[in-house]
């Protein structure tokens, strides 16, 4: 009697673990398909300087400049900031979360990989809008080896003139997905989108 009723809760306890795991694969499956769009940045801080409200390098001290400068080219750069990213799912009806632990980002500008970064932090998604606060790395992307200071010349040099930049830039994120069997990372970046009208 003893060793049916092991079995039975033995029985029981693989259903739900089976049951579990494809509510998390059609979870995934379901944050893999939905729409990623960016519908702001707040509290940017680039070790430590709050570059929010910057919107050309004269709006930097000099000591400012000078130390992001020195981070850029060693590779020594963090940030800080409140991404507000909206999830809009094909089936927004049904309750889905997502853990993350940790997700890689790349920014390309004019379509050439330009800065990276990874949070190595968890991060909870849901449908709808998800306020992340994130710490990152950011560095410049390598191309054939070498730092690739073109593209971060560009980007400098189109903020400093003040133009809008945002159609000249794409952002990418790859998570890594807590499932029950593992870690899962996505094999693709998923493209973040502007919000319609912005």
């Amino acid at each position: 009697m003893k060793n049916s009723k092991t079995g039975f809760t033995i029985i029981v306890l693989l259903l739900t673990i089976v049951g579990f795991s494809c509510k998390q694969a059609s979870d995934l499956k379901a944050f893999t398909e939905a729409n990623y769009k960016l519908q702001g940045i707040e509290d940017l801080r680039l070790n430590g300087v709050d570059v929010t409200d910057k919107r050309t390098p004269f709006d930097f001290r000099t000591s400012e400049g000078d130390s992001l400068l020195s981070a850029f080219t060693t590779n020594n750069l963090n940030a800080t900031t409140t991404l507000l990213l909206e999830v809009e799912m094909q089936e927004p009806e049904v309750t889905r979360s997502m853990q993350i632990t940790n997700l890689e980002w790349q920014l390309l500008v004019d379509g050439k990989e330009t800065l990276t970064g990874m949070v190595e932090e968890p991060l909870d998604l849901q449908n709808g809008l998800n306020e992340l606060p994130l710490t990152s790395t950011v560095t410049l992307a390598e191309v054939e080896g070498l730092q690739n200071y073109e593209g971060f010349s560009t980007l400098t040099t189109l903020i400093a003139k003040g133009k809008d930049v945002r159609d000249r830039l794409v952002f990418r994120i790859k998570p890594t997905i807590k499932t029950p069997v593992g870690n899962v990372t996505l094999p693709d970046y998923i493209t973040v989108g502007q919000p319609a009208g912005s």
